[in-house]
């Protein structure tokens, strides 16, 4: 994404929910020092999988065992398109014996789903913010096959080689333009409803399988509808019924 274009969003974002731009620079350097040691892939590894194909995308939204169900009925006709998923969901497919090929993650779903999944093959994509910090420091050294990625727009002036900005702020947004940099031919999004309503995939600490989402994750649904909407014009998306 160029970044003159993220840097709007990216400071409305900053704007509206009170976030400090110190602590995601912040956060973003300590994940790129920890990646200079952790076990990282290159950037190509996932160009591989994704570039020129119809890549599904899953969030953790209310409809995600559904849809999951589609990919369960593709892949016993030998249909093996690449999925990428957002953070907890990807505990809904470990439940349905299906390991993602991508989990794209700020650490604050269900981590030993998370870990689970990497041992048995997903890369993750590791994102900094500056409310992660600790998670990224307790959790990123026991993780293999990792890219890092940020959401402050100058990264790159501060030389961080080990992260990527995207574009995207929620984990579910952030999978699409992940696919998007990675020119996927096509985005087949499921799990993304976009509503008031929560899983205990997206919130691992409700009681209830679905409860409606608190103010602050509604906004946040909201922004992600808003930055899928603006990949339209660059990318075919379609969305998973």
């Amino acid at each position: 994404m160029d970044m003159k274009e993220w840097e709007i969003f990216y400071n409305k974002i900053i704007e509206d929910f009170g976030f400090s731009k110190e602590k995601d620079v912040e956060s973003a350097v300590i994940l790129n020092n920890i990646l200079e040691k952790a076990n990282t892939i290159p950037i190509d590894k996932l160009k591989d999988i994704i570039e020129g194909r119809e890549v599904f995308i899953f969030g953790a939204g209310p409809s995600i065992k559904r849809h999951i169900n589609i990919i369960k009925r593709l892949r016993l006709q030998n249909i093996n398109n690449p999925i990428i998923v957002a953070d907890g969901a990807c505990k809904a497919f470990l439940e349905e014996g299906i390991i993602p090929d991508i989990i794209v993650s700020d650490l604050d779903g269900d981590l030993e789903a998370l870990i689970e999944c990497n041992k048995n093959g997903s890369i993750v994509v590791v994102h900094a913010h500056g409310d992660n910090i600790e998670k990224i420091k307790k959790y990123v050294p026991k993780l293999k096959n990792i890219i890092g990625s940020c959401q402050i727009p100058n990264y790159k002036e501060l030389n961080l080689k080990n992260v990527i900005n995207f574009g995207g702020f929620t984990d579910g947004d952030r999978c699409c333009f992940l696919a998007y940099y990675l020119r996927a031919k096509k985005l087949i999004l499921g799990g993304m409803d976009f509503g008031v309503y929560i899983t205990k995939y997206s919130r691992p600490n409700i009681k209830e399988d679905i409860a409606i989402g608190d103010e602050i994750k509604i906004k946040k649904l909201e922004y992600a509808k808003m930055l899928i909407n603006y990949l339209k014009d660059k990318i075919e998306i379609e969305f998973l019924e």
